[in-house]
């Protein structure tokens, strides 16, 4: 039978090893596609503008995107909370964006006091 190699989205540093569930799954925040891999940092970090939060992932499409209003520069994000959301006076409304100048604007006559939009029609008109 020979030996087996661990999956995609696991590695196992160790030798002798006798069973599949032995093998160490990639962390939260990260994914790996190779299999028969040895160490934990051929766990890719998920890219900027998503996050993973679960263990084990075997490919990138696994790394959901931030929602509309939020963003996130930083890669390895493990939760939706981690995703900043657009300020007060801005919206956005694209998924997965890596910068807070994602965030438009609202229009001149509006405002906007939340944080988070995902339209243009959170901002409202003056009074």
């Amino acid at each position: 039978q020979g030996c087996k190699l661990c999956n995609a989205g696991a590695y196992q540093t160790g030798s002798g090893i006798i069973a599949a569930v032995q093998c160490k799954l990639c962390d939260a925040g990260t994914y790996q596609t190779g299999s028969g891999l040895t160490q934990s940092s051929s766990c890719a970090l998920c890219d900027a503008g998503t996050y993973q939060s679960g263990s084990g992932i075997s490919t990138s499409q696994g790394c959901k995107l931030c929602n509309a209003g939020a963003y996130q520069t930083g890669s390895g994000i493990i939760a939706a909370v981690q995703c900043k959301l657009c300020d007060a006076g801005t919206y956005q409304t694209g998924s997965g964006l890596t910068q807070s100048s994602s965030c438009a604007l609202c229009d001149a006559g509006t405002y906007q006091s939340g944080s988070g939009i995902s339209t243009s029609q959170g901002c409202k008109l003056c009074n």
